[in-house]
């Protein structure tokens, strides 16, 4: 599974509900809903961001980054 994040477009965000159901029914794992900022969070099936991306209502589909801080090395 890939983690993505989805941005929706800001005319659809009064049917966000549709969206995120839509998402679902695309394949998508959603973690979380970020409806101020218009974003879901989730994870896919590898090969399935063109799914998320057909959309109606989705702007933009980007895998999600991970970043790591390694601790201080010590004195």
């Amino acid at each position: 599974m890939e983690k993505v994040v989805v941005s929706i477009a800001d005319d659809r965000l009064d049917r966000l509900p549709e969206v995120v159901a839509a998402l679902r029914a695309a394949g998508l794992v959603v973690d979380d809903v970020l409806e101020a900022l218009g974003l879901v969070t989730g994870a896919v099936r590898a090969g399935g961001l063109a799914a998320l991306a057909a959309v109606d209502g989705v702007l933009d589909v980007e895998r999600q980054r991970g970043v790591r801080v390694l601790p201080p090395e010590g004195p």
